[in-house]
């Protein structure tokens, strides 16, 4: 935008400097490393500032064709944005969590985010005057200047007694990362950078204009991240096993090449979605329906969660995994592993599955109603079409969108009796769907709707008061289930709380043999026993309850998955 020697020569001067910086910290320099990448922030703020006085001048004079954003600016940003956004969480979990990872790793992230920002910048015509911007970027010349004063030790001190938290707030490297949020957040907000959202809506649009200069094609795609997940399960395997002649890899850095390849993986994914999928999920819309795909992708959620969960369980319970990040983990995690695992499985459909079973219950409590209007407007002498376009202005719940693209669909010409087989057929109900049909063929029949309209909803009303009041006396069967439960839940951890200790502390040698005759068996293992025990009362429980109260075994994964949430937490408050 304003002369490729002088893009050239800021980017040959950028890499420069962070080389310079990354290589003070490797040799343990990290005042020098410190003010010498703020310094550079700070210079680049300013530089930044003057280019964008001068695009400000410039565009006036340039062509629309010139100020239209190439599908390559949209990709720089987008990587910018997402390695910040990696930069940042890594940072926070070395600052606040004491991650063992290098902080050189940040100051070359930190790098790399500066040098894809510099190039959109330079390389995109367009600004925007916003009050945003100039607030966002004094945030970052100050972010940058507070940490060239703390290590040259000029100004104000944090007291001794401070906050923890405050010091780690302070640390050089997460104010720096503070100050290139902010510079970001300006350059978008002064639109130098196309947010996220705009990135990725500007690289399909301009993707599918020039496919013929696209690089990445579909194969190459699927091969990156088919290779990505090998690399990723190796790298684990590698990093936890011996191999064969006591070779040890265990002390290789395995968390750069897992941060490496999880960054990769990140990039290839975000083309895949913006590249592939699109074109995947208009396949799927026409071979399955949006509820099936609902389920499929809920589904699909919980098998993917249950999995890692399975595979944390096995490692922990191989001492393969000693802790994740600062949390420290042992045999006996193996078990939450395995319950977290169960409530992926068992949760998330659960509660889908009841949240569609109470949509299509409160859409046939105001069908009734719907069909009551119809046969009045009916009887007072207006035409159906005119009737549902009435009751389209009407208040049904969720059955109102459905009631008006009825009434729209009318109004394009469509018959009534079609438009009402499509309205059933959009509900997808057993009940609603038995009754347009045999409203749709006294329709076609000649007969007196109105009448057929007004018996369909009497006979709709008194199924849904029937059901009511199935329900009604099944929420005492449902209380005695969970009455139940909670009183095996309770002799369970009276059993493996106070009863079991004080029989191990009794006896002395043949304790074993005193606790029901299974020798060698210790404490732990009968507590193993005790809580598979309440799992499987949970899930029986969950199910008998989803039977009786919805009379849809699917209905019971939601008990079931509460059980076993109130089971967890009970034993591992009270053992």
């Amino acid at each position: 935008m304003i002369g490729r020697k002088l893009v050239w020569t800021a980017f040959i001067f950028l890499t420069a400097i962070i080389s310079v910086s990354v290589i003070l910290r490797i040799i343990e320099e990290y005042t020098l490393s410190n003010i010498l990448f703020s310094s550079a922030l700070v210079v680049f703020l300013i530089f930044s500032w003057i280019q964008r006085k001068i695009k400000e001048d410039m565009l006036p004079f340039l062509s629309e064709d010139y100020k239209e954003k190439e599908w390559r600016y949209y990709l720089t940003s987008l990587l910018s944005f997402i390695l910040l956004l990696f930069t940042s969480l890594i940072t926070i979990f070395i600052v606040f969590f004491d991650l063992n990872i290098s902080r050189t790793l940040i100051t070359i992230l930190m790098g790399g985010v500066l040098l894809l920002m510099l190039y959109t910048v330079l390389s995109m015509p367009t600004v925007e005057k916003t009050v945003a911007y100039p607030i966002f970027l004094i945030f970052a010349f100050i972010f940058s200047l507070i940490v060239i004063a703390s290590q040259m030790d000029i100004g104000y001190h944090l007291p001794e007694n401070i906050s923890p938290i405050l010091i780690k707030m302070s640390d050089p490297l997460f104010l720096l990362n503070i100050a290139l949020i902010s510079w970001m957040a300006s350059l978008m907000a002064g639109g130098e950078i196309p947010a996220p959202t705009e990135s990725v809506v500007g690289m399909r649009e301009r993707g599918r204009l020039v496919k013929e200069e696209v690089i990445l094609r579909r194969n190459i795609i699927y091969l990156s991240i088919v290779g990505l997940i090998v690399a990723f399960i190796l790298i684990n395997i590698l990093a936890i096993i011996k191999l064969p002649g006591n070779i040890e890899l265990s002390r290789f850095g395995w968390g750069y090449a897992l941060i490496a390849i999880s960054i990769i993986m990140l990039v290839i994914l975000i083309f895949y979605i913006i590249f592939i999928l699109p074109e995947k999920t208009g396949a799927l819309k026409e071979k399955y329906e949006p509820e099936t795909l609902k389920r499929i992708l809920v589904l699909s959620s919980s098998v993917v969660f249950a999995g890692i969960f399975v595979a944390l369980a096995i490692l922990t319970q191989l001492g393969k995994i000693q802790s994740i990040g600062p949390v420290a983990l042992s045999t006996k995690n193996s078990i939450d592993f395995a319950i977290f695992a169960i409530l992926a499985s068992v949760g998330p459909f659960g509660f889908y599955e009841y949240a569609r079973y109470r949509k299509i219950d409160l859409l046939e409590e105001r069908f009734p109603e719907f069909l009551r209007d119809l046969a009045e407007s009916r009887k007072a002498g207006m035409t159906m079409a005119r009737a549902v376009e009435m009751s389209a202005k009407g208040d049904y719940g969720y059955l109102t969108p459905e009631i008006k693209k009825m009434a729209v669909q009318i109004s394009w010409g469509l018959p009534f009796s079609e438009a009402l087989k499509r309205f059933g057929e959009r509900i997808k109900t057993s009940l609603v769907q038995r009754t347009t049909t045999m409203v749709v063929k006294s329709s076609e029949a000649g007969g007196k709707v109105a009448d057929v309209i007004e018996a369909a909803a009497k006979n709709v009303r008194e199924i849904k008061i029937l059901q009511a009041e199935r329900r009604t006396e099944m929420k005492m069967y449902l209380m005695i289930i969970y009455i139940s439960f909670f009183v095996f839940l309770a002799v369970i951890i009276a059993l493996a709380g106070m009863f079991l200790p004080k029989l191990y502390e009794a006896s002395t040698g043949g304790a074993a043999s005193i606790i029901g005759g299974g020798a060698g068996i210790s404490l732990e293992e009968y507590r193993f026993i005790y809580i598979c025990t309440v799992l499987s009362q949970a899930i029986g429980n969950g199910i008998v309850a989803g039977a009786l109260s919805e009379g849809k075994v699917l209905a019971g994964l939601r008990h079931a998955a509460i059980m076993i949430l109130i089971a967890y937490i009970v034993f591992k408050v009270f053992i």
